[in-house]
């Protein structure tokens, strides 16, 4: 159904129950929280088979090695096209997956299922980017903030769901068994996902078109993708704060609540900060956000997010760290959206597909870090050192609201009022 056709007076709520954004958002809630189940079951059954530093190990080293790698293939599929693609990249990913469950199972050494969880997630379609990067063909420009923030705050719900649907599995079916259960739900939703993608056209079949750029920044582009535009360099900044934070808890919290024989309580503390996200993103969707500026908006929700962990230092009691991370996670979902419809108005069209990897790979990078040095505390049971830690990552969390100064807009770059554009900016409220 093309954007012409949509009427500009249609609700919002109806627009997001309607196809084609209803079924997608539907089926990518259900993709994602099943991906999201997916690495805390590897993890669980990888401590209960080798402990958790090893746990740590793998799972930090794949999300680092994701981190750096998944955009290459966004860019990849950028410049040639994908349609034809896409298909190949699952049947792979889901070939590995299925490899890695069974690595488990049989036990094999531990660095088979590290080789095979990221081979996995390298081979795979990058959907979700390729559903953000159409919300502008699928919808209305008046519309974009309304799925751009219906799609996060369904984001932020499957990442609710998804740790208490894996505590659940576990507690009921043990470590092993959650974790096969998870990666056969993956396999499943993997080909639904896939199938709808090519029935919506999430992806084109040919690239658009590059803009004329000089040689230098035609070099820089090259090279470097959207990394290459100063201003997508700083949307990602607040990003690595949340995958230091999202990293380190989800370590610490299920290390700290086995360590002290409570695993019922890991499902939900490691909602707590999406469950905030949740909360956090209805209420961005009705305050009136508009007569901030993008980038202010942005820097008061990096140091709204980063305030709460600063004091995970004293976070020993469960109820403590639920409430920090919380209030931590108010501040998740509005940070994704606004860094979604910064990036939406700020990348051009032949590098949207990578831009829109980079969000997720900017958190990885941290995330992988962080995990592999809370993997190591919790290992040796310092507990309180991986607080600290946490606490530290935090402050920088305020440094870098502070800090955040946008550069200035190219002078031939257009300024829009009503439709997004390259190099431009949009209202980052309703």
């Amino acid at each position: 159904m093309s954007a012409a056709r949509r009427r500009p007076s249609d609700g919002s709520l109806t627009l997001v129950l309607r196809p084609p954004a209803g079924p997608l958002l539907g089926l990518a809630f259900t993709a994602r929280t099943v991906a999201a189940t997916l690495p805390i079951t590897l993890l669980l059954a990888l401590a209960d088979r080798y402990g958790y530093a090893r746990a740590a190990l793998v799972g930090g080293g794949h999300t680092l090695v994701l981190a750096f790698l998944v955009p290459l293939r966004g860019r990849l599929l950028d410049r040639y096209g994908h349609r034809h693609a896409l298909p190949v990249m699952a049947a792979v990913a889901m070939t590995l997956t299925a490899l890695a469950a069974v690595s488990v199972t049989a036990r094999w050494p531990w660095w088979t299922t590290l080789f095979l969880v990221i081979t996995a997630s390298i081979s795979g379609p990058p959907l979700n980017a390729a559903l953000r990067s159409a919300w502008r063909r699928l919808v209305d420009p008046q519309h974009l903030k309304t799925v751009h923030t219906a799609d996060s705050v369904l984001e932020e719900a499957g990442f609710v769901a998804a740790p208490l649907a894996a505590g659940t599995a576990v507690t009921l079916l043990g470590a092993v068994t959650a974790y096969q259960t998870a990666a056969a739900c993956y396999l499943l939703t993997m080909a639904l996902y896939l199938a709808a993608a090519r029935h919506w056209g999430l992806s084109p079949a040919l690239p658009p078109a590059a803009p004329a750029r000089g040689r230098a920044a035609g070099r820089a582009h090259r090279w470097l993708g959207p990394l290459a535009q100063p201003r997508i360099l700083m949307i990602m900044g607040p990003l690595l704060v949340i995958g230091c934070l999202f990293g380190g808890t989800g370590i610490y919290v299920p290390a700290y609540s086995q360590a002290q024989h409570a695993t019922a309580q890991i499902g939900p503390l490691l909602a707590a900060i999406s469950a905030g996200g949740v909360i956090g993103g209805l209420l961005y969707a009705v305050l009136p956000t508009r007569r901030i500026p993008p980038w202010t908006l942005y820097r008061l929700l990096t140091a709204g997010f980063a305030l709460p962990g600063c004091f995970l230092l004293l976070a020993h009691q469960p109820l403590v760290l639920a409430v920090l991370l919380l209030l931590s996670g108010l501040f998740v979902t509005p940070l994704f959206i606004t860094a979604f419809l910064l990036l939406d108005a700020t990348a051009t069209d032949d590098v949207r597909v990578e831009a829109n990897t980079w969000v997720g790979a900017s958190t990885d990078i941290s995330n992988g870090i962080t995990a592999i040095a809370i993997g190591a505390l919790t290992a040796g049971q310092h507990f309180h050192t991986a607080l600290a830690v946490l606490s530290a990552c935090a402050a920088g969390g305020l440094l870098t609201a502070l800090l955040l100064t946008p550069p200035p807009q190219p002078a031939a770059a257009p300024e829009p009022v009503a439709q997004p554009g390259p190099g431009s900016e949009v209202p980052a409220g309703p």
